[in-house]
């Protein structure tokens, strides 16, 4: 039996239905992209696809900043593991770099259609889906923008399929200092200038922390009266040793919080602490 499917819909729908070895693409007259198990269509190509790869291609409705867009069926996808500065609304500044990342991502997505891949959790709190996503051509979007230095590394366990890989790619942009490694806005502050005019914000913090301590849920390294950095304990699994940190200088990339007078870094993976010499 033909069965023709938009390009909004799961391929791998088309695919757990119809034991073939192709797919064939093609625009209809209403400029739809169209799947089926048979060329019907004189233009109709074969699509490539990646066996196992789970990954599934949907149309791009448009594309927010560096590291969300939004489906076709208006979805809002946020990109895993990385995050690009923000651009302007009307609840912030745009962060330096934020255009650029997501010109950059829409000029990729130019085309309208992309390839998602889901990690361990499929949803955010926000309810958006979170994914790795990878060009028609087969380029992985979340690698290119860390290794353009276009965004900064968030890995957030559990989600962790291409940690190793993007970690490598985020290396490459700062031995390299491209993109937001070579901006001022982004260098190292000492944690002793933070104040609660200027905390916010993914931010490159140098400390060092003094002494380790744990709530019910969290280890605590402190650094001063003022500020801490904290460890949920579910995760320690994925750390060294938390003495291996204590009394020596650290580089800490993430957000601050406050609450009261006390600043609070959340670090989800070692890879957001380095160890400096």
């Amino acid at each position: 039996m033909l069965r023709l499917f938009t390009s909004y819909c799961f391929v791998f729908l088309l695919l757990s239905h119809v034991h073939a070895t192709e797919v064939y693409q093609w625009t209809d007259e209403r400029g739809r992209q169209i799947f089926s198990d048979q060329p019907t269509d004189p233009a109709a190509e074969v699509l490539e696809l990646q066996p196992n790869s789970n990954r599934y291609l949907f149309n791009v409705k448009r594309v927010y900043d560096g590291d969300t867009l939004v489906l076709e069926n208006d979805e809002r996808v946020r990109l895993l593991s990385i995050n690009t500065p923000e651009i302007s609304s009307r609840h912030r500044e745009a962060e330096p770099g934020g255009i650029e990342a997501r010109d950059w991502l829409r000029n990729q997505l130019k085309d309208g259609q992309v390839y998602l891949q889901y990690d361990a959790e499929k949803r955010d709190r926000y309810d958006r889906l979170l994914a790795y996503a990878w060009t028609v051509d087969g380029e992985f979007i979340n690698e290119q923008l860390l290794q353009q230095g276009l965004a900064a590394l968030t890995i957030q366990p559990p989600n962790l399929q291409y940690a190793e890989q993007l970690m490598a790619a985020q290396q490459h942009a700062l031995d390299h200092k491209k993109g937001i490694w070579a901006v001022k806005h982004y260098q190292p502050r000492k944690v002793s200038t933070v104040n609660e005019n200027d905390y916010r914000g993914w931010q490159r913090w140098r400390l060092t922390a003094k002494s380790q301590s744990q709530t019910r849920d969290y280890w605590v390294l402190k650094v001063n009266d003022k500020v801490s950095l904290r460890i949920a304990k579910k995760q320690q699994t994925l750390f060294p040793p938390l003495e291996e940190y204590l009394k020596k200088p650290l580089e800490v990339r993430g957000w601050m919080s406050k609450r009261g007078d006390h600043y609070s870094l959340f670090v989800q993976h070692p890879s957001a602490i380095v160890i400096l010499d």
